[in-house]
């Protein structure tokens, strides 16, 4: 795997400067909020500096890689632009950046859409890039505020806002959020059962 130093000056090289900003504010909050949720904090590191590195890639480029990197998309990937990067992201991280750790690359797999059952480090990732200094949109505050409280009910809302973004555009809601979703809701629903 490359030196933290090497990923930093790779990723300054290949991303806007905005996005650069970007993923240093989701791994300042990773790192923060690592200890806080049981996860590795070189790991919400590492997760959190990739998690967009194939973001500023262009179609053709992001064909290229999927071609080259044997990266197969599923049907909404394929139609849903927003989507790819992720997917990609962990195909790069691992052929580019040296990153063997499937949990990592996993977290850089789901930062966009969830999953149902994600381990600690792949909601993190989630949520880190919801509530990165950068973020503006209104939802964020809650996101903020929620996140400090229950790592869960953060992620509901963040998966809401999200799910009703995609709509107001027009787009498709890849099943995987609807899942995560439906997961989270299920085990508070069940947990609040065996506690009442």
């Amino acid at each position: 795997m490359l030196s933290e130093q090497e990923m930093l000056n790779r990723l300054k090289a290949t991303q806007k400067e905005s996005r650069f900003r970007h993923t240093l504010g989701v791994a300042k909050e990773a790192v923060r909020l690592a200890p806080r949720y049981g996860v590795d904090k070189q790991k919400a590191y590492v997760a959190a500096l990739l998690h967009d590195c194939a973001k500023n890639f262009d179609e053709t480029r992001f064909k290229e890689i999927a071609n080259e990197y044997g990266v197969t998309l599923d049907e909404f990937a394929q139609k849903e632009k927003a989507l790819i990067h992720a997917y990609l992201g962990a195909a790069v991280a691992y052929k580019d950046y040296g990153v063997k750790d499937a949990e990592i690359l996993d977290a850089i797999y789901y930062h966009t859409t969830a999953r149902a059952n994600m381990p600690p480090l792949e909601k993190l990732i989630y949520i880190a890039d919801m509530i990165e200094p950068g973020r503006t949109m209104p939802q964020a505050n809650e996101i903020r505020r929620l996140v400090d409280v229950d790592l869960d009910s953060a992620i509901i809302y963040a998966i809401d806002c999200s799910i009703k973004h995609v709509i107001r555009k027009g787009r498709l809601i890849h099943p995987d959020s609807i899942l995560a979703r439906n997961y989270l809701i299920e085990m508070r629903e069940s947990s609040d059962e065996r506690n009442g």
